[in-house]
């Protein structure tokens, strides 16, 4: 017969987070292809063009322009705040 002590269960509560940590050491190897510098980005300029969308409404408009060097969110025209 299994005897549950106060001592095993703290010691199984406490080793949660160095499972966590572990699991995020070695992430899994889905198929997913690794993220590139050029979709992290666009995913990123895609992100703060919601973020203002939320705060302000309307619709933002998003230019990355590599080879000006520049990158542009900018809310449509006719869109009020």
């Amino acid at each position: 017969m299994t005897m549950n002590t106060r001592r095993a269960a703290l010691g199984a509560l406490a080793s949660i987070p160095a499972i966590g940590a572990a699991t995020e050491a070695f992430p899994s190897t889905g198929s997913t292809a690794p993220e590139t510098i050029d979709d992290r980005i666009r995913r990123l300029a895609g992100e703060l063009s919601a973020a203002l969308e939320g705060m302000h409404g309307g619709e933002w408009r998003v230019t990355v322009d590599h080879s000006a060097g520049f990158a542009l969110i900018v809310q449509q025209r006719g869109v009020q705040s």
